[in-house]
Parts: structure tokens; C-alpha cells; sequence
């Protein structure tokens, strides 16, 4: 009685062994050879002819256009340095209503000026707002920028926007009464 109490716990761990390694040896004998992957390709790496990739995986996918289009054209943003230059075309403009919105005397950057009859000598520029940092642009408010523009050549400081239908350009502001002029190809160097 002794030896079959004993022999009980010995006697079920072998047979769980024995069903273990029928069991594995049934997988073995009944599963078919895995085929090798294509030549020239390592093992651990993927290729669709191996998997028998699909463009689509999921029945959803194929809802949406996932494939990657070919883009018509790509536009890299100019990153602008201290002492770049940009052309511009360059004009001039009064603080009065038919050149402003309804408070002329007040700027983009909510600047007043002090007496628009008499306001060149300030050397305030508006800009257009393609060049402004909120359009991606390198000019923000208060910037001092060197502009070379004939009779008008010298430092300026940004105060003002001009209207969003402009691109490329500046404004000068000038006093009431100053006769106009424009020039096509101006430099303007910022960030001085």
C-alpha cells in the first residue's frame, strides 16, 4: 500500500509527460513543411511576395485613398537671416481715410502717430502681410529694417500692414500733401 501511494504522484507525471511528447510529436507529423522564403531575401525580413501583401488589408481602407499621390508642386518655405535681402516694390501712403481704414491715425500694431499733417520724418514702413511672421513672413512689428529705395535709402521700423491683397511690398508713410511716387524694385534688408 505503501509503494502504490508512493508510485501515484510518479506515475501521473510521466504519463502527463508521455501525452506531452505524443502530443508534439503528432503537431510535427501532421504539419506541413513551411516553405522558404524567396531567394536573395533574408529570413527575418518582409517582402509581399512572401506575405501576399494587399494594397488593402482591411475592407475599410478601401473607403479612403491611401495610396500616396504625387504631389503637382511643393513649396518650401524661404527661411530668412539677419541681413537677408528681399525685393520689393515700394510705394508710398498717407494717414487719411481713402489710404487707411476708419482710424488712419492709429497703426497695425496699434501705434498712434502723433501728427499725420507731419509724419515722414518718423521713417515708418507698412509691409505687406505675406512678409509679416504670422503669414510665415521674417518681418514682425517694431523690426528695424535698411530699405534701398532712390531719395528715400535708410532705416525704417515696421508699424503697419497693408491691405492682404498686396504681395512683395512696402509703403512709406508720408505727410498729408507729399506728391507720389513708387519705385518697382526696391531692397528691403531685414532684421537690421
Amino acid at each position: 500500500m505503501f509503494i502504490k501511494d508512493n508510485l501515484k504522484p510518479i506515475l501521473g507525471i510521466l504519463a502527463f509527460m508521455g501525452f506531452t511528447l505524443a502530443y508534439l510529436w503528432g503537431i510535427q507529423l501532421f504539419t506541413p513543411e513551411p516553405k522558404p522564403p524567396t531567394e536573395g531575401i533574408p529570413h527575418n525580413y518582409y517582402h509581399p511576395d512572401v506575405f501576399k501583401y494587399r494594397q488593402y488589408n482591411c475592407p475599410l481602407d478601401s473607403l479612403f485613398d491611401l495610396k500616396l499621390k504625387k504631389q503637382d508642386s511643393v513649396q518650401l518655405k524661404k527661411v530668412y537671416r539677419r541681413g537677408d535681402t528681399i525685393i520689393v516694390k515700394a510705394t508710398m501712403y498717407q494717414a487719411v481715410i481713402g489710404q487707411c481704414d476708419d482710424s488712419p491715425d492709429k497703426t497695425a500694431d496699434q501705434t498712434l502717430i502723433p501728427n499725420v499733417d507731419s509724419c515722414s520724418h518718423l521713417k515708418w514702413i507698412a509691409v505687406s502681410q505675406d512678409l509679416l511672421w504670422f503669414n510665415n513672413g521674417p518681418i514682425r512689428y517694431g523690426d528695424t529694417v535698411y530699405v534701398i529705395a532712390g531719395h528715400k535709402t535708410g532705416y525704417y521700423i515696421v508699424h503697419d500692414a497693408m491691405n492682404k491683397r498686396w504681395n512683395n511690398k512696402i509703403d512709406f508713410l508720408e505727410s498729408i500733401g507729399v506728391e507720389a511716387y513708387k519705385y518697382n524694385k526696391a531692397e528691403l534688408i531685414i532684421n537690421i
